[in-house]
Parts: structure tokens; sequence; C-alpha cells
């Protein structure tokens, strides 16, 4: 018998034990399987239901659905990197593999953009939009997994106290201390700047927050973010503030294994960044004359803020920009 043959039954002996006639047997009874069959084809093409009769709206509708199987893959790859942190030892090489998959998967989203660019009717599109009621992107749960996953952490916000009409007025707007939020839970809460139009954003955060935060606190010790600061930390013995502990890292460069995987987290630091200025550019093509978005923001003040303010690895992109400055 070939010797790869002994192997694999022999495999398969150990795993089933007593059932392995049983498996032989079903595995020579089970039809073949066909491709429509394994992708689920006729599944797949069934959740294509425009709301409109609208031509374009089926571009608008398959382009969201295949970004959110992209971004259910980025997820994918960025478990399996923290996974590969968390063992003992940890796997660098197979984590920096999961982190440059998720770059790849982040850089084919950002390039399909054009197909919003070049291949979609914004004169449809204004039309159509109106029948989608408060849905809005902002309410991708995938997308915010991804960030808390990367190391996004809640920042400390003050917040007010929006009283009820019985209130005194001088209390209405009373400072209550501070609260962790993260950066998106702050356009929920700020009301004025909503024009008023919050029910769908109040939603998303009854609908979804305690789920973020559960992941949140679930992965908080356990990020991408938090676990490379542990890890070059431990490699380089040393107590350094995250800043100082990457510079030197990325000054002395004897840790090659770590630079590497260093080099993939700005990567992807950069590429979540670019993917939202690509959704800028493509909602500055269509929405030019618009000043909200569906779910009532100002979705121009909303993405250049968080293009601008919002970093996943901020500690190894400021060590990289100081170490840049000094060349």
């Amino acid at each position: 018998m070939n010797e790869k043959l002994e192997l694999v039954i022999s495999l398969l002996k150990e795993r089933y034990g007593a059932r392995f006639l049983d498996y032989m047997e079903g595995t020579a009874l089970r039809r073949d399987l066909h491709y429509d069959d394994y992708i689920k084809l006729e599944t797949l093409l069934s959740i294509q239901k425009p709301i409109t009769d609208y031509h374009d709206e089926m571009t608008f509708l398959v382009y969201h659905q295949q970004t959110e199987l992209w971004f259910r893959l980025i997820i994918h790859e960025g478990e399996r990197a923290i996974r590969a942190l968390s063992n003992t030892p940890c796997d660098i090489t197979n984590a920096t593999n999961a982190v440059e998959r998720i770059n790849h998967y982040f850089s084919t989203l950002i390039n399909s953009f054009n197909i919003l660019i070049e291949c979609f009717s914004t004169q449809e599109f204004l039309i159509f939009r109106k029948a989608l009621g408060s849905a809005s992107g902002f309410q991708s749960t995938q997308f915010r997994i991804i960030e808390i996953l990367a190391g996004l952490e809640r920042k400390a916000s003050p917040s007010e106290s929006s009283g009820s009409n019985s209130e005194n007025h001088e209390n209405r707007n009373q400072v209550l201390p501070e609260k962790e939020k993260f950066y998106w839970e702050n356009l929920i809460s700020d009301k004025q700047q909503l024009g008023g139009t919050i029910s769908n954003l109040v939603k998303l955060k009854n609908k979804d927050v305690a789920h973020f935060n559960f992941v949140y606190d679930k992965v908080k010790q356990s990020s991408l973010r938090s676990m490379f600061i542990s890890i070059v930390s431990q490699r380089l013995s040393s107590s350094k503030d995250a800043v100082e502990l990457f510079e030197t890292l990325l000054a002395e460069g004897q840790e090659k294994d770590l630079i590497e995987l260093a080099e993939k987290l700005l990567k992807m630091d950069v590429s979540i960044t670019d993917w939202k200025r690509m959704h800028l550019k493509v909602s500055t093509k269509h929405l030019a004359k618009v000043s909200y978005g569906t779910a009532g923001s100002d979705w121009v003040k909303y993405l250049n803020k968080s293009i601008t303010e919002e970093r996943y690895f901020p500690e190894l992109y400021l060590a990289n920009q100081k170490l840049c400055q000094t060349l």
C-alpha cells in the first residue's frame, strides 16, 4: 500500500476509532460536491433584494455586501494574529502573515471603491437613497469589531445631561464626570450636530454597543496593539513607555521579526485610514450637495475627524514619525 495512503488511513482510524468503517462508508455514499453547492450560490444570489426599481441600486447593494464579506475575512485573520501572539512562545511569523493578509484585503477594498466612482450614477443614488430611510454604513458592526481587534481604545469624554422640560435651565447642560467612549459614540450623543435626527444612531447604540463593549472588554488586553506592546516590552526587557519602547525597537534594528511585524501593523493602520479616506472621496462625489447622511450625521465632519484623529497603533505610529524626522 502507498505510504501516504497508509498514513491517511492511520490518521483517520486515530480520529474516528470504532467509527472508522462507518465514516469510510459514509464518504463512499456521499454524492460529489458541486461548486454551486459548496459556495451556496443559490443562497448567495437570493439575498440581493433591492427596495426600488432603480438600476444602480443593485450595484450599491452588491458592493456593500461584498465589503462585509471582506470585513469577515479581516476579522478572521485578526483573530488568527491575536491567537498567534497569545501562544507560548508567541508565533510572530504566523501573526505577521495574518496581518499581511489583512493589508491585502484592505488594498482590495480600497481599490474596489472605483466601482462606486466610475460605475455608479449619482443621479439615481440621490433618488433611491431616500428609500434607505435611516440605514447607514455607520452601522457596520463588523467594521467596529475590526477597529476593536486592532486596538481602538475608548477615550474619556465629558458628557452632558440633556435634562427634561421639568428641570431647571441651569442644570440642563450640567457637565457629568468623564466617561470612556468610542470616538463614534460622541457622534451618537451630539444631538446638536445631528440636527436632532438621532433615532437611527440610538438604535445602533441600544442594539450593538453592549456587544461592542463586551468584545472590547474581552480583547482590551489582547488586541493587536496591546499584545504587540507587551511582546516588545518582554523581548527588550524594558519598562519604557510604549512610544520610547518602539523607538528603541525601530532604531536599534536588531529584532528583525518584531520590526517586520511592526511594519505590517503600521501598514494596517494606514490601510484602515486610507479605506476611510476613499469612503470620504466617494461620498464627496455623490453627496456634494447633501449636508447629512441617511442616519442624519454630518458625514463630512465625522469622516474627516475620524481620518485625522483616530489611529489604531498610535504609539507605533508616533515612534515611526519621530524616527523618520531624525533621519
